[in-house]
């Protein structure tokens, strides 16, 4: 008996271990497919400072409720798009509950072009995107803004057809799905171009990580407190069987 409820307690143990994520991930991003990766919050993604060839990186940035109204190049509407799209901008209110994720493409090698294909599917519905350097300027302030900081290339120029987000280009090819959680992506890039897309979410309660840290620590607190007073409780009823027996 004791054998087994000491194998209850370490399986407890090990569940709750495998279900406290990494700090690093929060849940905004449910899964992505292709080239693409989910990753802890760079130090920098400025021009040259977070390389890879043909691979998107996607980190969660932040969540809560917008401090002020926030205008985005486009909403969450399903369809397909590209570079030269006639995009309807939006504005989000004040207090818009939000999550936010970047989308970042910086090729280490500067030739052929490349083109990576992924999607990136996310937990609840996009509300919004910023597409070009101004609403990505104007959205840095939800960026990863906690210690330590992620440095964004705030106010880059463009250079002819490129910008810090997507090209003014037919290359640059993205889709929405139908539920409005997918996010299919086409990027191009080549000689000094950087390629960011900051998506915006809707915020269902979603849990910061560190909080994910606190509920899964005060979970295996309980559970092993539960257990020792199980424990405890089956030694006390041991002694006082034996107290109450008649020696031959």
């Amino acid at each position: 008996m004791r054998l087994r409820r000491l194998s209850t307690l370490f399986a407890f143990i090990a569940i709750s271990a495998a279900f406290c994520p990494a700090a690093a991930i929060a849940g905004f991003v449910a899964g992505v497919t292709g080239a693409a990766t989910v990753v802890s919050a760079p130090a920098d993604s400025s021009p040259g400072q977070y390389e890879a060839d043909n691979l998107y990186h996607v980190w969660e940035e932040s969540s809560g409720t917008l401090g002020s109204a926030l205008t985005l190049n486009m909403g969450g509407t399903a369809g397909s798009y590209d570079g030269l799209s006639t995009f309807a901008g939006i504005t989000l209110a004040k207090d818009t509950s939000y999550t936010a994720t970047m989308i970042h493409f910086d090729p280490q090698t500067s030739s052929p072009a490349q083109s990576p294909i992924a999607t990136v599917t996310f937990t609840n519905r996009i509300i919004g995107l910023a597409l070009f350097g101004t609403s990505l300027d104007a959205s840095d302030i939800y960026g990863h803004t906690s210690s330590p900081a992620t440095i964004y290339p705030h106010g880059l120029p463009n250079l002819f057809l490129q910008t810090r987000g997507i090209d003014f280009s037919h290359n640059d090819r993205f889709a929405i799905s139908a539920d409005g959680k997918t996010l299919s992506l086409q990027l191009t890039g080549g000689l000094t171009s950087i390629d960011q897309i900051r998506v915006f979410t809707t915020f269902a309660g979603v849990p910061e990580p560190s909080a994910l840290i606190v509920w899964c620590g005060i979970g295996l607190v309980v559970g092993v407190g539960s257990r020792r007073r199980q424990i405890t409780g089956w030694y006390a009823n041991c002694r006082r069987i034996n107290a109450t027996r008649v020696s031959p």
